[in-house]
This record gives C-alpha cells, structure tokens and sequence, in this order.
C-alpha cells in the first residue's frame, strides 16, 4: 500500500472534515500538560475519552487509583545528548554564546534571553553546550517529571522518589569530542547491569564509556531498582538512604557511582520553568 502523508490525507478528506484535522495539526498542549505528555496528530498515544479513560493521569492531580501505589520517576541529565546525535543535531556540541543565543530565540523566542541568563547563573561552569543539553533534558523528561513528583506527594498517599541520572560516560558522539554523559537510555544498561566493554569494533554499544566507575554506578543503580520492586522503598548497600520526595524540601536522589542526596536541586531553573507554564 503506498504511503499517504498527512498532507495528502488531509486533501483526500471530506470537506467537513478537513478544517478539524487543520485545525488538529496546529494544536499545542496545554500549559498544565507540558511535560508529561498530550498526543496530538500524527503521533501515537492514549486518549482521554471520558470513559476508558476518564482523565490525563496527572493532570489535574495525580490519579485517585494509585493513591496507594508507591512510584519512583526521573530523568537522566543530558537526555537530549542522544537525540542531538541520532538526529545530527552536531552543532549543538560545539557551541559558542552567539550560537547559543541565536538557538534559544528560534526555539524560545521571547524567553529566550530569561533562560539563558538563568541556566548561565545556575551553572557558571557550563559550556554553552552543556547549557544546551541541560536545557532541552529539562524540556523532555525534567519538568514531567518534577510535575509528577510534586502532585503525587501532594496527594499524601504512597511516597514517590524522583531521581536523576548521573553517570558521566567518556563515549564521544560521532564526529564530534563531546561526550555522551548522562545520555537518553543510557540507564537501561545500567538498570540491567550490563554496562561490560562491547566487542572489539562495535563501540556503537559502548555508551557506558570504559572507566571503572561504571560498575559501582551500575550495581548501585540495578539495586535501587529491584529492592523498589520488591518493598516499594529503593535502597541500595553502601549507598545514602533515599528519601520521599516532599514539599518543599523537595529531595532528588542523584544516581553515580556515589550516590547522593541534594535538596530542590537547581532550584533557580525549576521556578524559572514554573513561571513560565
């Protein structure tokens, strides 16, 4: 069967229907759902119908059905390192402030100059690269899941933990000499504790990089998991005691080879994304 665009859908498609589809394509999600997900057309994911499913499971609040249900979320800090390489977003590893800038405004627009001046003070270190990656991390996985975490325990039911991932790979992304870090899916190994060196001419696995520091990291982080699993309280030995998250101490239990607890961590950015919802 030959395949048909959404343009060619669209011009395919009864009148009636066409100013609804239109007008689909142009939708953005609410405000109150950025972050923790609204398919619009073209992309795949569930529907609140009123029924099947009553509504979006954490918005307004978290769902009523899992009050009990204890739950850990998070993100890795440079997800947005493996989307800039699998979608050749090179430049973005190579980076001056001029291209820093000129990015934020196309991709921000207004706020940009507000974003840049508070990602830059809240990491004084930072390349603008690594600004970047810290910004578009924070658009996908970061503010969803700082959402979630703050309506669950406000539920005051079962704990929530939230997390991020920290461990630093030394893996460069392909045609540059930035290093992959903290990448998206980067954790699946090391949940599995499958972070071994790759075979001789298959590097492409090798996104865990080859310091020794992976394995503590690894073990660390395959134990979290599975004691959740088995007592709904990740833990792990040799590793600091992971608390709930709660208001407004707000603790993030950040993921490395030594793991550690930090209070309402960058806490600048997040009131920055809060003010700008």
């Amino acid at each position: 069967m030959p395949r048909i665009t959404r343009r060619a859908f669209i011009t395919r498609t009864p009148l009636a229907a066409q100013g609804m589809l239109q007008a689909a394509a142009g939708m953005r999600p609410e405000k109150r759902t950025i972050g923790i997900g609204a398919a619009r057309l073209g992309e795949f994911g569930p529907v609140v119908d009123g029924r099947i499913l009553p509504a979006h499971p954490f918005d307004p609040a978290a769902p009523e059905i899992a009050r009990n249900k204890p739950l850990m979320v998070g993100w890795n800090e440079d997800e947005y390192t493996f989307f800039g390489m699998v979608n050749g977003d090179l430049e973005a590893f190579s980076f001056d402030e001029a291209g820093l800038a000129r990015r934020l405004e196309k991709e921000c627009g207004p706020d940009a100059a507000r974003i840049f001046e508070v990602y830059r003070q809240s990491r004084p270190e930072a390349s603008p690269a690594d600004l970047y990656v810290a910004i578009k991390s924070m658009l996908f996985a970061g503010r969803g899941s700082l959402r979630i975490a703050e309506r669950k325990a406000a539920q005051n039911g079962a704990p929530v933990f939230l997390y991020n991932f920290g461990y630093k790979s030394e893996y460069r992304i392909p045609g540059t000499g930035y290093a992959f870090g903290s990448g998206h899916a980067m954790d699946i190994q090391f949940k599995f504790a499958n972070v071994a060196e790759p075979p001789p001419g298959e590097m492409e696995k090798g996104w865990p990089g080859n310091r020794p520091e992976r394995f503590a990291a690894s073990f660390a982080m395959a134990e979290l998991w599975t004691t959740f699993a088995r007592t709904g309280v990740p833990a792990a030995r040799n590793q600091p005691a992971w608390p709930p998250y709660t208001l407004p101490e707000r603790p993030t239990f950040r993921i490395d080879s030594a793991c550690e607890v930090i209070l309402d961590r960058h806490r600048e950015e997040r009131e920055l994304w809060d003010s700008l919802d």
